[in-house]
Order: C-alpha cells, then sequence, then structure tokens
C-alpha cells in the first residue's frame, strides 16, 4: 500500500513540474461524414524545407499532436489510403496552443502512400491495428465483416472448437484477457458460433489487438487485450442497411441529430440459425443469440464526448445429444469524454461506466451452475510534461462484484454469496525518441484491491530502424502483468464453456505474468509487407482444476504455472484490388504445479501438463480480389491436433440404496487417463465468397453474396464427449447466400 501512496504522490505532482514554453499544434482528422481517421500518416514540414521536423501517427480519436515548436511557419502533409493527400500552412506564435478540425475527402484515382513511423498494420511489437474494412476481407454468412472472423486468422490465437465463443491467445486462457468496448470491460462478447462477435463491420471503427507485451495503460490482463473503438455516427446525412442470411439477419442506422454537432449509431443482430440449419444437407444446430450496439456522439469545437451501449445474448448446445444448455449474456454502458482545448497545455480523457456478465449451465428444467460480474469503472487518463518528455498517467477505479453457483463441480466457490471487491489501478509512462529512428516507451503501474496487496508492473516498449529509411523496423516489449479477477473452468469438458470468475482470496498469489517479445517488420516494395515475433511468457498463478480420474465429481482448485514461448510468421500483399495473406504460428503451451501435484491417475502423480489449448501449428491465408465490382474472397485453415485426455475405464454405477445390483443395470460412467496425453487430428477448412453490390441510385444499392463454409465438407473432430460416449464433429459444408439493402 506505501507504494501506492508514493505512486499517487509521483503522477500528480508532475503538474507542478510542467511548464509551457514552446507553442503546441493539434489535429483532429475526419473524413466528410465526421469519422474519425484512424492512422493518418501525419508530416510536419518547417517552412518549404523537404526534410520533415517530426511526424505523428492519429489516434483512435483521429486525433493528434506535435509539441515543442518554434515560432514561425509549418506545413503539415497528412495522407491516408483512400483519401486526397492534404497540404496546408501553419503560423505559429511563441507559447501558443492552436487546435484544428480537418476533413480528408475521398480519392477516386490511385493514391501514393508514404509509411512512416509507427503508422502501419502491426501497430508496433505484439499489436495489430484492425480497421472496419479489414474486417470485410474474409468470407462471412451475414454479407459484411466480423471481427471473430478475422482474429481467428490471426498467428497465435487459437479457437478449440467452431462453436462456444472462447479464444486463447498466445497461451493465456480467454479469463486472462482483457476485451475493452469504449474502454467499458467486456467479458465474453463473442458468440456461441464462432462465425460471429458482437462486433460486425459496419458498428466498429477501429479494433487493436495487443497479443502481448501491451504498456501499462492496460492494467487488468495477464495475456492480451482486444481494444475495440466504435464508430462514430455520419454528422451530415442519415444513412442505414438491412441484411438476411440463413444465419444473421442485421438492421444498422446511423444519423446525425444535430447537423455537424451529434450524431446516432444504432446497430441490432439476431441469429437464424435456429430456423434454417437442417436444410441445403446443413446438420441441424440448436443455438440463438443477438448483439445490439447504440453509440450517441456529440462533438464540440474542442472536445469529443460519446455515451455507448452493448447488449450481447448466446444460448445453445455445443453438443445436440447432450441434455446440457449452455447460455451467457453481456449488458454494458459508458460514458467517455475527449478534451485539446485551446487552455489546456495537453489532452485528456474521462469515461466511466458498468458492465454485467452472467453465464449458465444445465438442462432445460433447472439450472446447475451460474456465475455472475457486475463492474462499475471510473478512469481518468492525462498528460503533463517533465523535463522535455510526454508524460501519461492515470487512474482508474473498479469496483467489482461476484456471485456464483457451481453443484457438484467446483468446491471453492462461495455459492449464492454476493461478494464486493474494489480495485484501484495508477499508471504513467513515457516516450522518450532521441532520434526519428529510436522510440523508447518505458512504463510503470501498480494496482490493489481490497483483497490484495500492491502490484509492481514496469514495462517498457523499444522500437528502431537500423536502416534509417522506415523500411525495416525491429521491435521490443517486456514487462511484468497482473490481474485480480480469475476464471476457472474445467478444460477437459470441451462440451461446456461454463466459467466461475472471482476475486484473488486474501493472502493468495494475484495471477502474473512476464512477457518477452521481440520482432522484425520489412516493408518490400510498394505492396510487400513482412512480419516475424518470436515471443515468451511466463505465467503464474493460474487456477485450475485439480482433477481425479473421476468424471463428474467435486472439483478442488488449485494454482499451475504456464509457460508459453513461439514464433508468428506474416506475409501480406496489397496493391488496391488484390490483397493476399498468409501467417503462420509456432507455438507451445506447458502447465505445471506449484508446489503439489495435479492430481492423480492410476496411483502417479501429474506435475506437468499440456492443456486443451496447446496448438503446436498453425497456418492461416485468405485472399481477396474486386474484379469490377465483384468481390471474390477465399480463406483456408490449417492446424495441428490439440491435445484431449483418453477414457481409460468405463463402469456401471450404482446409486446405491436406490439401486439394486441384481434388478437394475446401473448409469454408464467414465474413468480419465492422465490428462492430455493424446492428440486430436489435424483440421483444416476452406471458406469462399461471392459478393457484388448494385447501385440503383447515388445513395441507394442492393448487396448480394453468396459462398460456403468447409467447401469440401471436411470432417474436423471438436472433441471426446465422455459424457454422452461419442465423437462430437465440427460444422460441415454450410452454404449460404445474402442480400442486403443499403442506403448511403
Amino acid at each position: 500500500m506505501r507504494f501506492g501512496y508514493l505512486f499517487v504522490l509521483m503522477l500528480f505532482t508532475t503538474t507542478t513540474l510542467a511548464a509551457q514554453s514552446s507553442s503546441i499544434l493539434r489535429f483532429v482528422v475526419s473524413e466528410e461524414g465526421g469519422q474519425p481517421i484512424v492512422s493518418a500518416n501525419v508530416l510536419l514540414y518547417e517552412g518549404d524545407e523537404e526534410e520533415y521536423t517530426d511526424y505523428g501517427v492519429t489516434t483512435r480519436d483521429g486525433f493528434v499532436e506535435f509539441r515543442g515548436l518554434n515560432a514561425g511557419t509549418y506545413r503539415v502533409r497528412i495522407s491516408f489510403v483512400g483519401f486526397e493527400t492534404f497540404e496546408e500552412y501553419y503560423e505559429v506564435e511563441p507559447s501558443e496552443t492552436k487546435v484544428y478540425r480537418l476533413i480528408l475527402e475521398e480519392s477516386v484515382g490511385e493514391l501514393e502512400v508514404q509509411v512512416i513511423g509507427e503508422g502501419n498494420s502491426t501497430g508496433g511489437v505484439g499489436i495489430t491495428r484492425v480497421r472496419a474494412e479489414d474486417l470485410s476481407r474474409l468470407p462471412s454468412a451475414s454479407l459484411e465483416g466480423d471481427l471473430m472472423a478475422y482474429i481467428q486468422t490471426m498467428p497465435g490465437v487459437i479457437s478449440t472448437g467452431d462453436q462456444g465463443g472462447d479464444l486463447y491467445i498466445r497461451g493465456g486462457t480467454p479469463a486472462q484477457n482483457l476485451v475493452l468496448v469504449d474502454n467499458i470491460p467486456l467479458i465474453k462478447p463473442f458468440h456461441i458460433s464462432n462465425l460471429f462477435s458482437a462486433f460486425p463491420e459496419k458498428a466498429v471503427n477501429d479494433v487493436q489487438i495487443m497479443a502481448g507485451g501491451f504498456d501499462n495503460r492496460y492494467m487488468s490482463s495477464t495475456s492480451a487485450v482486444i481494444d475495440v473503438n466504435l464508430k462514430t455516427g455520419n454528422f451530415n446525412q442519415a444513412g442505414g442497411s438491412a441484411s438476411f442470411s440463413p444465419y444473421m439477419s442485421t438492421v444498422f442506422v446511423e444519423s446525425p441529430l444535430v447537423n455537424g454537432k451529434s450524431s446516432l449509431v444504432l446497430s441490432g443482430r439476431k441469429s437464424t440459425i435456429n430456423e434454417f440449419s437442417g436444410y441445403l444437407g446443413t446438420e441441424k444446430q440448436e443455438m440463438e443469440f443477438y448483439d445490439v450496439i447504440a453509440r450517441y456522439t456529440l462533438q464540440g469545437e474542442q472536445f469529443n464526448c460519446s455515451a455507448s451501449m452493448i447488449i450481447t445474448g448466446d444460448e445453445g448446445k455445443i453438443n445436440e445429444t447432450r441434455n446440457q444448455t449452455l447460455s451467457w449474456y453481456n449488458t454494458g454502458a459508458g460514458l467517455r469524454c475527449f478534451g485539446f482545448d485551446e487552455t489546456f497545455d495537453h489532452p485528456f480523457e474521462v469515461s466511466m461506466g458498468f458492465s454485467n456478465f452472467n453465464n449458465s449451465e444445465g438442462s432445460a428444467l433447472v439450472t446447475e451452475r451460474y456465475a455472475d460480474v457486475t463492474q462499475g469503472y471510473l478512469r481518468m487518463d492525462m498528460q503533463e510534461e517533465l523535463l522535455n518528455l510526454r508524460v501519461d498517467y492515470g487512474i482508474n477505479i473498479l469496483m467489482q462484484g461476484y456471485k456464483a453457483r457451481a453443484d457438484e463441480r467446483f468446491t471453492t466457490t462461495d455459492d449464492g454469496v454476493d461478494i464486493i471487491d474494489g480495485v484501484v489501478q495508477l499508471y504513467t509512462k513515457t516516450k522518450w525518441q532521441p532520434n526519428r529512428w529510436l522510440a523508447v516507451e518505458p512504463g510503470i503501474g501498480t494496482q490493489f484491491a481490497s483483497e490484495s496487496k500492491a502490484t509492481f508492473e514496469p514495462r517498457v516498449r523499444v522500437q528502431y530502424n537500423p536502416l534509417k529509411n522506415n523500411r525495416m523496423e525491429l521491435s521490443l516489449a517486456t514487462g511484468l502483468y497482473a490481474q485480480t479477477m480469475e476464471g476457472i473452468t474445467d478444460q477437459r469438458d470441451a462440451g461446456s464453456t461454463f466459467t466461475i470468475y472471482r476475486a484473488t482470496r486474501r493472502n493468495e498469489p494475484l495471477p502474473s505474468a512476464f512477457h518477452a517479445i521481440v520482432s522484425a517488420q520489412n516493408r518490400i516494395g510498394r505492396y510487400w509487407t513482412t512480419n516475424v515475433e518470436a515471443y515468451y511468457k511466463d505465467h503464474k498463478n493460474t487456477p485450475v482444476p485439480l482433477w481425479t480420474q473421476e468424471t463428474g465429481v467435486e472439483t478442488e482448485i488449485i494454482l499451475a504455472d504456464g509457460e508459453t514461448y513461439g514464433m508468428d510468421f506474416r506475409l501480406e500483399f496489397n496493391n488496391g484490388p488484390l490483397f493476399w495473406y498468409a501467417g503462420y504460428g509456432l507455438g507451445k503451451v506447458e502447465y505445471s504445479a506449484v508446489g503439489n501435484n495435479l492430481g492423480e491417475w492410476l496411483g502417479n502423480e501429474v506435475i506437468s501438463y499440456t492443456p486443451a489449448h496447446d496448438q503446436r501449428h498453425k497456418f492461416n491465408t485468405y485472399i481477396n480480389y474486386n474484379l469490377k465490382g465483384t468481390t471474390l474472397s477465399a480463406g483456408w485453415e490449417f492446424g495441428s491436433g490439440l491435445p484431449y485426455t483418453q477414457i481409460y475405464a468405463t463402469d456401471l454405477r450404482l446409486n446405491i440404496p436406490d439401486q439394486n445390483p441384481i434388478r437394475d443395470p446401473g448409469i454408464a460412467d467414465a474413468y480419465y487417463d492422465e490428462p492430455y496425453t493424446e492428440r486430436l487430428p489435424v483440421y483444416h477448412r476452406l471458406d469462399v465468397s461471392v459478393k457484388r453490390f448494385f447501385e440503383i441510385n447515388p445513395r441507394f444499392e442492393i448487396g448480394t453474396e453468396i459462398g460456403a463454409i468447409n467447401v469440401y465438407d471436411r470432417t474436423n473432430v471438436f472433441y471426446l464427449d465422455v459424457v454422452e460416449f461419442e465423437v462430437v464433429n465440427q460444422s460441415r459444408f454450410l452454404p449460404y447466400a445474402s442480400v442486403s439493402l443499403n442506403l448511403d
């Protein structure tokens, strides 16, 4: 706790040390409809000089600033794919702060792009920046792209099957991932069908997928972060769309409320799988899901404010023959304001809101298990200047409430008891850049809860351009990570994704991790980009079940350490009409006991094992080609076999004294062999689609798409169901046809 007090003192005393002795230029860059442009390249030239003096990349809110400027004339050049290059001169007075709103016009011809600094698709070591249009490149059964389809093409991202909505990113479990939507923390915004998330293309502005090595602004994850920024509605004219397919129905509306000042976005989707599965030779699937997104945006001269809401719901069965229904629901709402007035030395951001998640498991008549998490938050992110360095710092206050019941599953839960936990998170970071070819970003953070001690989390990120020509970039990231919330599930049973969330108990060590990542990115010519990353994660104090050889018995929770290491390789070709991507991931995950064994099988102690998400090899490739208005897309995925636990023996179990051994046959039961000693067969799947839009008039068009998932009808094993004594396969051949009506 003493460290926390010192940290607060350090954060807020920076304001007394900061001084404004030079001028500041700030720009807010958007398209004609008012949508902020993310990752545009911004160059600043002094007068008519040909060598630029500084550079920046717009933030998620389309904001960029230049500090420490001397009085004089400056030329600003802004370029972004699909827009005309913007160039203008600005006069800067001594000790002056000026803010300009700029609008980029769409380009009708080919745009020459000058790639600089950190303005690249990878976003730096461990980070992938995704724009809404990137989601549309993949075949999708709903005529618009979806984040889930995209993220599963990334090396190091594992989904144990095509249902369940769980993602394992570079060895971390779903409970070790942090998902933020306009700063609202959500636990599982992914649908029971792994074809879809809660984030369709039209509702998303941009996404940052951080597989590791992320900075101290993100303090509630030991593995990965998915940071989603929702779309800002059009400030000038109303528009919308409606689409229908055998798997999803969608309605999307955006409209200005006050022209040029405020706008509203509404997106709603509902699955139609139940109604249409079983036709066209497809297998019957029993699942339903929906998502609703709303965002109100108010744009002032010197600030942006937004109010966001998201609701999701999922219910269904992973194995149709098992009498067990899974369900989970998310509700979240938040307010977020970003200020950059000329009277402020530095921009600032304030956000607050809440979210609720609950999941349950049971038969049609009885809910056997449920877990509920409610989070409220108040967050402030600020900047100051210290010793000619920009210092970012902030505080996040979380209130978390937990409630759970798990009949005959986890013995360490507090059945039906509400538990409230308060968490305070503090961070500060800076960026030291002695020249345009080297940048070092050190940071430090701490978080402390009512039930746990303060953490110490130093982190650093380094970027270096050795050739000094913006063609090659070498990067590294390392640091310590901790989280105060734990998630517990029985990974032996892939037919269930039920998870209990809880706060770390008093005197128990927090789940923590060490990350180390190095990467090399190279741009070859105008169209090719390669990226290679090697990573290592060392997880400590991960709660796992103390398994026994019997199934369906009470399970005690113990702590395990997890070690993950591997390498990801990505290759991209993009020349406008043709986009091609290939990604390969090599990795290994291993869990080991902390001061104890993980269980006993056949009299032998189990000290370590490879968990269900230990996929050694994964390869993805997809191609997207626009031919005279018709878009052809194809994606192929290959994955090596995932580990599974064999059945050692079966027996007939009698319920004594209610059953008579002479008269009653008993109930079939299974006994596990040693955990995860065998692997499933390899997995591969091909998806294709053909998409075309027909313009009826300049504002109205009709979209059509035909395609199929698993074109060659590959039988891919999902898991071995020891409850039903059967092999469960993933989805077979799934054809679809979609249509949409679009008003721009």
